[in-house]
């Protein structure tokens, strides 16, 4: 088999994880937008899965473009110039990661978003909590012991 053939099918094979991911990554994002957290645990269990087996193939696709000599994406466009289904197969692929990336993104922001409110509803309801506590001997509202910390302030 060529090297042309090798990077091809590197590509498709890699465009399948790709697309697997891609089912997962709208699978969280309709779980997100329901809002059905639960759920959530599984599928990000098999985006791990995923991630790991497109790592090792591109792993697998960057050994076989070292050891053509490409070593950067200049190099690879002078590589593909002149080999049009190789050419064909790692545009088909980065559209895959570009879009996976994307609803990744998007997901980022349904995310912060939901967090956003948690963290507003749980405001709210410490406020009711400390004025329910009344007033201390020195007439302030006593503080209210949250339990929270931030991150590298232990």
């Amino acid at each position: 088999m060529s090297a042309v053939e090798q990077f091809v099918n590197c590509c498709r094979d890699e465009i399948k994880i790709v697309d697997r991911l891609v089912g997962l990554l709208e699978q969280e994002q309709a779980l997100l937008i329901q809002g059905e957290s639960q759920q959530l645990e599984g599928v990000a269990d098999s985006k791990s899965e995923v991630l790991d087996l497109l790592a090792a193939q591109s792993s697998l696709r960057g050994r076989l473009m070292e050891s053509l000599g490409v070593q950067d994406k200049d190099t690879l466009y002078i590589w593909l110039a002149d080999k049009p289904e190789a050419c064909v197969e790692w545009t088909r692929l980065e559209d895959a990661v570009n879009r996976a990336q994307s609803i990744n993104q998007l997901n980022a922001v349904f995310v912060n978003e939901r967090l956003a409110l948690v963290e507003g509803s749980l405001d709210v309801l410490r406020s009711a909590a400390a004025a329910t506590l009344g007033y201390g001997r020195d007439g302030q509202t006593p503080e209210l012991v949250t339990g929270r910390r931030l991150l590298g302030s232990a």
